[in-house]
């Protein structure tokens, strides 16, 4: 891979820029310094020329020797407060001054700062500073001399301070500092125009003369030249620091995408060498040197590199999932936008570094494509599977013809006696039911996978069947195996309880659609009764068992109708709840008050309706006969309903699920 920055040179490879940049400034210097002289020795032709010429060569060396000394103190990059100290003490030395200062704008430019000095006192300093500042863009009538002199860009002389109104502010700390007079020279710059004021203070009253005012002024302007420079070498020092910055940054992402990419191919290559899950949760561990687990949405371990490692369980995770943990960092596995996996590490040996997190990133796209890969074959088996299954319990004679030899191209005998368990899903929202059985169906194939001989997994009809070999168990573990089947059916994320009948042993091809029929009929049944949450066999519905495998229970049907016809009729004429009564009446033990706690009624409600029930029928309920009659009539009048199959009975107000029912029946 190339490299990928800017050819930048450390700090310490600067020769040659500095080299430059030192002739540059020692021209300049060397410019600048013959300007001053002129300015100088233009100032100083009032001396005469004959007694006066050493002691004017004098003055020019001592102005030159100081120009210098601030023109080095740039060039060697000091500190600007270093700069700006130097320029005051050199104006204070050369002049003769008391005490002088620097001052510039603050960074909201509406006030001057002291940011440089010579003789000032810290405490002035901060005092003027923090409580007396020197604002600008004041009228014109209040504004102080440095003010009027950064406004203006001329300079600005007080001989006598306390002759002047406009300096009453500064008056206390004037007196505290010790100056009688003052004058402040405009610091120019030949782009931005004025930059700040060199301010210069004498403790008795002076009048400051035009020669002294030009001297100032050439200061002032070589003092312009050295901040403004100071401003330029800072400014790209500082961008150089950013630019070596930048190349280290852009190095280490070049090296971090090199590793990724290596990373990105030594998981590709264990899943396309067939690895799976596992073997991506090995390799990664490897990778980052920290155990991994892999989960799915159920919270159930797909993948894990070291069993000795320490990992929350199942519900400890979910715990950890909702709160956080810091022992612990948790990726997600998205699949369409959909969460399909997770991915644990530890991070007691400190938190991951990018390459570890870029490292975990990668390995979550290769698990969602091998999760892919994985679903896209299951999806293919359900098809064939669930293509077989429909065919035999439909029991369509053309497709029964072949069924046997499809069925053993995917593993299966049917020439075997089996055990159907029949699931069906509960308290589930709509929109999650397609997911929840095939997350179900998911987890059932996998423990059937390594049964021989294999059962028949498969959905049909919203419900999950399976058809067990008998000599997988026995009838004592029949229950069981389908409450196994059961848990493995139910659903935490979406959420859905799951409900199980089964029934067997069934032998030959007819016996399956009846089998079906009878299984589906009793888990409707069981929603009818709120049994859900549940695995049953036909043994323990009794009676309810025994009629759902009935074939023609036409008669069943007419003695139901003429026992408990008028109750239904008047229930549904007038509304009221008289089956819902004795339903209840007979679960809770023929007593009244029980009845009345779970219907939430009062308990002569209770023996009104049962009253009413008793004349509707002529039937006597103390009589244990005609009690049964009722009860069994209720019974079948159940299995009716519930049975897609029986025979046609009259129209009745139909719960959701028996609207489902008929629409399966037609």
């Amino acid at each position: 891979m190339s490299s990928v920055g800017f050819d930048v040179p450390e700090k310490g490879s600067l020769s040659v820029w500095d080299s430059n940049h030192r002739k540059s400034m020692s021209l300049r210097t060397q410019l600048f310094n013959n300007y001053v002289v002129g300015n100088i020795l233009g100032y100083t032709r009032w001396m005469t020329r004959d007694s006066q010429r050493a002691q004017g060569s004098l003055e020019v060396r001592r102005w030159l020797d100081s120009v210098r000394a601030i023109t080095q103190t740039v060039v060697t990059a000091q500190p600007l407060s270093r700069v700006l100290d130097l320029i005051a003490e050199t104006a204070a030395g050369l002049m003769g001054y008391e005490f002088c200062g620097v001052l510039l704008p603050d960074s909201s430019g509406q006030r001057l700062t002291i940011e440089g000095s010579s003789g000032l006192s810290q405490e002035y300093i901060d005092q003027v500073n923090a409580d007396h500042p020197v604002l600008l863009n004041q009228s014109v009538e209040s504004e102080a001399p440095s003010s009027k002199a950064f406004r203006t860009g001329s300079p600005v002389a007080i001989a006598d301070i306390q002759a002047e109104p406009q300096f009453a502010p500064w008056g206390g700390v004037a007196r505290e500092q010790g100056y009688r007079s003052m004058i402040s020279v405009p610091l120019l710059d030949s782009r931005q125009g004025v930059i700040g004021t060199l301010n210069c203070y004498r403790r008795g009253t002076h009048d400051f003369g035009q020669q002294e005012i030009a001297l100032l002024a050439v200061l002032a302007d070589h003092a312009a030249i050295a901040l403004t420079t100071s401003r330029l070498r800072s400014a790209e020092a500082s961008r150089i620091d950013e630019l070596v910055l930048l190349n280290r940054e852009l190095h280490s992402q070049r090296d971090l995408l090199e590793k990724s990419e290596e990373i990105h191919q030594k998981l590709t290559d264990i899943a396309l060498r067939g690895g799976g899950v596992p073997g991506i949760a090995v390799a990664l561990s490897i990778l980052i040197h920290r155990a991994v687990l892999i989960e799915d949405v159920q919270g159930a371990v797909i993948g894990r590199s070291d069993l000795d490692a320490v990992f929350p369980d199942d519900r400890t995770r979910t715990g950890i999932r909702e709160e956080h943990s810091l022992s612990f960092v948790i990726f997600p596995v998205l699949l369409n936008e959909s969460e399909v996996a997770r991915i644990w590490t530890v991070t007691d040996s400190g938190p991951l570094t990018p390459i570890e997190t870029r490292a975990v990133e990668h390995a979550t796209v290769i698990t969602s494509l091998e999760i892919l890969r994985v679903r896209t074959a299951e999806e293919a088996q359900w098809r064939l599977q669930g293509e077989v299954l429909n065919d035999l319990l439909s029991g369509e004679p053309s497709a029964l013809d072949t069924i046997h030899a499809r069925a053993e191209r995917l593993g299966h005998d049917l020439s075997v006696e089996h055990t159907m368990v029949g699931v069906s899903l509960s308290e589930v929202a709509q929109d999650d039911i397609n997911v929840c059985l095939q997350q179900g169906l998911r987890r059932i194939n996998a423990w059937a996978s390594a049964l021989k001989p294999r059962p028949l997994c498969a959905i049909h009809h919203d419900r999950i069947v399976v058809l067990l070999p008998t000599s997988l168990e026995s009838p004592a573990v029949e229950t069981t195996t389908t409450e196994k089947i059961r848990k493995m059916a139910a659903s935490r994320r979406p959420r859905a309880t799951a409900t199980a009948v089964s029934r067997g042993p069934i032998r030959g091809l007819s016996m399956y659609p009846r089998a079906y029929r009878s299984a589906a009929g009793a888990l409707n049944m069981l929603a009818l009764a709120g049994r859900t949450d549940t695995s049953v066999t036909f043994d323990d519905l009794g009676l309810v068992g025994l009629l759902l495998q009935l074939d023609d229970s036409s008669q069943l049907l007419r003695y139901a109708d003429r026992a408990l016809g008028p109750v239904r009729s008047h229930d549904e004429t007038r509304g009221t709840e008289l089956l819902k009564t004795l339903r209840t009446y007979f679960s809770s033990g023929q007593i009244n008050i029980d009845t009345a706690r779970l219907l939430q009624v009062h308990p002569n409600t209770v023996a009104q309706r049962l009253r009413r029930i008793q004349t509707l029928t002529n039937k006597d309920l103390s009589r244990p006969d005609h009690a049964m009659d009722l009860a069994a009539a209720l019974a079948i009048g159940d299995v009716a309903d519930t049975n897609p199959m029986s025979a046609p009975a009259p129209i009745r107000k139909s719960a959701p699920i028996q609207e489902r029912l008929i629409a399966e029946r037609q």
